[in-house]
């Protein structure tokens, strides 16, 4: 069986190439969503545990990378990673 980690990973990466943007990731597990101008777009930083996952998304505005949204959530919160699939899915 696929870990979940794996599975939210996907997710992320799926719905930025549905938008159009190219996917990095850094040294340290950050996840840069660039358009075809290599600017930033989106930038997450998630972090795995046995017992839950955070993922902070930060979004591109005219003054640079802003937090959007901050998420912490246990891997038994089926609601809160349905909640956190839908927002990448709605950005």
């Amino acid at each position: 069986m696929e870990p979940v980690s794996c599975i939210v990973l996907r997710h992320i990466e799926n719905i930025m190439n549905e938008r159009g943007y190219r996917i990095y990731t850094t040294g340290d597990g950050k996840i840069l969503a660039m358009d075809e101008t290599f600017q930033v777009r989106f930038k997450f930083d998630p972090m795995f545990t046995d017992n839950d996952f955070s993922c902070q998304v930060l979004a591109w505005t005219e003054g640079g990378l802003r937090l959007r949204e901050s998420f912490n959530v246990s891997w038994t919160n089926g609601e809160g990673v349905r909640r956190f699939m839908e927002f990448i899915r709605n950005l």
